[in-house]
């Protein structure tokens, strides 16, 4: 082989490698959610949350269908989504976006990883209400591919500071040290809604270690055996909660109805 040729490969070699590469996201800021629509003004006393892992659309049918997790998310005043699809070369809209425009209602796609060539990988919330702030922070020790985050939004409700914190992350053999960075920013805020999947039951030793005593389980009784996605609330009173199976997506559908203040 000519030394011409061992270069070329040697090119195509490295531009294969990173082109699969995932690489983290440093850490994001920023006020209010990206938007073309108008967003509503609280009304009060109570608001609905959702958290919804929509694994990229694909449903128990191996169909990708955005429309179904429309339908879903569209039942809920904030709500958090996990293992969103982003851009790709390919692709200029992420799917949060998509769905913002679907429903009229602003958005915001976090990035946990970035590719080259291929779709991002992250997490989103569509909200009726504007933002006051938002920032998104890096977890860290991550594993091969799966890079994970936190991202808090800042939400005024009639006066009331409130945050809502999603996130995705891996399961906690795999470290703890994302797991208690979560529940350590979760604890700061007096006010607060923690939502997210955690890949780990409720009971599960090391997130009983790292919960703040004060936290309460919005969607106690709700698929108590196998769940692994996740409302917590400090601060706030659950009204009520609720499911749909999963079918949109390889995931259920979780919401809960929040009172602000009594």
């Amino acid at each position: 082989m000519s030394v011409s040729w061992i270069i070329v490969l040697a090119f195509a070699l490295i531009g294969i490698f990173l082109g699969s590469r995932a690489w983290p996201v440093r850490m994001a800021r920023g006020g209010t959610l990206d938007t073309d629509h108008e967003a509503s003004l609280f009304q009060g006393p109570s608001f609905s949350v959702a958290t919804y892992n929509i694994h990229r659309a694909r449903g128990t049918d191996s169909r990708k269908n955005l429309d179904r997790i429309a339908d879903l998310v569209k039942t809920c005043d904030v709500v958090g989504l996990q293992e969103v699809e982003g851009t790709s070369p390919l692709r200029r809209y992420d799917q949060v976006h998509r769905l913002g425009r679907m429903l009229n209602r602003p958005v915001h796609f976090s990035p946990t990883r970035r590719l080259l060539f291929f779709a991002q990988r992250g997490n989103g919330l569509i909200s009726r209400f504007q933002t006051v702030a938002w920032e998104a922070t890096p977890l860290f020790p991550s594993t091969g591919r799966a890079h994970r985050n936190l991202t808090v939004y800042h939400f005024d409700f009639g006066g009331t500071a409130l945050v809502v914190i999603n996130t995705h992350l891996s399961k906690p053999v795999e470290g703890e040290a994302p797991l208690e960075e979560v529940m350590r920013t979760f604890a700061r805020y007096p006010r607060a809604v923690l939502l997210g999947d955690f890949n780990a039951g409720k009971d599960h030793a090391t997130m009983r270690r790292w919960m703040p005593p004060d936290a309460e389980d919005a969607l106690l009784g709700l698929d108590e055996g196998s769940r692994v996605d996740m409302i917590w609330v400090r601060g706030l009173t659950v009204e009520s909660a609720w499911s749909r199976p999963a079918g949109p997506s390889d995931h259920p559908f979780f919401a809960a109805r929040i009172r602000v203040a009594d």
